[in-house]
């Protein structure tokens, strides 16, 4: 075997052992690192620089070695485990779906059986697409990508179909899109100081007002609980180098602009409606009080124990009471089945995201857990009769819901896939080379 006598030779022949070729580029430039400092230990005692970097490299050991170990060491950890918990829920949705449909009719559900099963085909493959573009890739364009998801957003809505002036793509981009583009500006502005922390607050005006547009009630309440969430991040981490009290501020100023924005947007009326439908069950209170009834004949298996003509009497937002429906006509336990699982997948993308070092991973994840948490909740309040916000829960949606809800969670997994990468705070990711070190006593005469 050649010797390898230069730094620059000892590290491509390193790099050739590591297939994974993000775990390549981080290890050669820590390990480039390693063997510069050795190298100047051996000059600082006196050696010649060609000789200080040929022991240098002697001294690190075989480069084949070394790169197999680090291959071994630093490989992608899969995800399988999550991803099969996701197509898994999508699949009940679908199935849910198509079978409840059977019997109802496509006009109910708001959706064919073949526009569902190719939502969930579709959603599959957004799902592997995602966690295999790797969110890190996407962190060297991180302010191209929040423009883009903006571009995103108006493209959504110009070509929209308009329903009582709800543009319904529209509506996708600002719960999906926004949460995580602003995800990615938050990354983009980080150690830039109080521009980089103005920039950060300023950066949730535009997808803000583009939720108003939409108009997307839902949407809003995620872009500014993400907001929140995400300063709040950047405070302890100090990302903006302003001082942890200062980002802090800034992500209570979100907070509070999301409690002026739900106060303006539901109102007094609106919540005494969700609470108590039965002062108005013809107006406000009618959503609520038909879910209310339907839920009140239904068992724990086997659906409603009367027919009360649900499906003639049940109000607009048909896709958002699918789990009403799943209730009524089958019975409590699965509801109870397909909440658990979605909350078992958010639990532990919780656990994985506490373990997560990388910055702009844990703030991706961060902002599809809002998204995806804050659809279920809503979701789940509006099925049992608080009709507080109406939203399709997590990959039930049937076509585009499901399609960006799974997408966004197989980039928000990607994140996890680089964790050999991560090592803990203060140790090196190789063991640091031996130095020596010469003491010299001069003795005065």
């Amino acid at each position: 075997m050649q010797e390898r006598r230069t730094i620059a030779e000892y590290i491509e022949c390193v790099a050739e052992q590591v297939r994974w070729k993000r775990a390549r580029q981080v290890v050669t430039a820590e390990l480039r690192q390693h063997l510069e400092d050795q190298r100047a230990a051996f000059a600082s005692e006196g050696r010649e620089d060609a000789e200080a970097e040929r022991l240098a490299v002697e001294e690190m050991g075989d480069p084949v070695a070394v790169g197999a170990e680090l291959d071994r060491i630093h490989r992608p950890r899969p995800q399988w485990v999550l991803i099969a918990g996701v197509i898994l829920i999508a699949l009940a949705g679908t199935a849910l779906r198509v079978w409840l449909s059977l019997n109802w009719g496509s006009d109910y559900l708001n959706i064919d059986p073949a526009k569902a099963v190719t939502g969930f085909l579709v959603g599959c493959g957004a799902l592997i697409g995602g966690y295999f573009l790797d969110c890190s890739r996407l962190g060297r364009h991180a302010g191209k990508v929040y423009t883009g998801t903006l571009a995103a957003g108006v493209l959504a809505a110009l070509f929209s179909p308009g329903v009582q002036g709800v543009w319904r793509y529209g509506r996708y981009a600002a719960l999906f899109l926004y949460p995580v583009g602003y995800a990615f500006w938050v990354y983009f502005c980080r150690r830039r100081g109080w521009t980089g922390l103005i920039f950060a607050l300023a950066g949730l005006i535009p997808p803000a007002m583009l939720c108003i547009l939409a108009p997307s009630l839902v949407g809003l309440g995620v872009l500014l609980v993400t907001g929140a969430v995400l300063l709040g991040c950047a405070a302890w981490g100090n990302w903006f180098g302003v001082g942890r009290g200062w980002t802090a501020l800034a992500a209570a100023l979100c907070a509070a602009a999301l409690v002026g924005a739900a106060f303006v947007a539901l109102g007094t009326g609106r919540m005494d409606a969700a609470l108590h439908p039965e002062r108005d069950p013809s107006g406000m209170g009618y959503a609520a009080t038909v879910i209310r009834g339907a839920l009140a004949e239904s068992r724990m298996v086997g659906g409603a124990e009367s027919d009360l003509d649900y499906e003639r009497t049940v109000p607009g937002h048909d896709a958002d009471a699918i789990l009403t429906t799943v209730v009524y006509k089958l019975g409590w336990l699965p509801f109870f089945a397909v909440v658990i699982a979605f909350a078992a997948v958010a639990i532990l993308i919780v656990y994985r995201c506490m373990r997560q070092r990388d910055g702009l991973g844990r703030a991706v994840v961060l902002a599809v857990l809002v998204t995806l948490c804050v659809q279920a909740a809503f979701s789940t309040l509006w099925c049992l009769g608080y009709t507080v916000a109406g939203a399709e829960f997590p990959y039930f949606g049937g076509a585009a819901g499901t399609v960006l809800g799974m997408g966004i969670t197989g980039l928000a997994l990607s994140a996890f896939r680089g964790e050999s990468l991560d090592s803990a705070p203060g140790a090196p990711m190789l063991r640091a080379p031996k130095y020596r070190v010469r003491i010299v006593v001069e003795r005065n005469e």
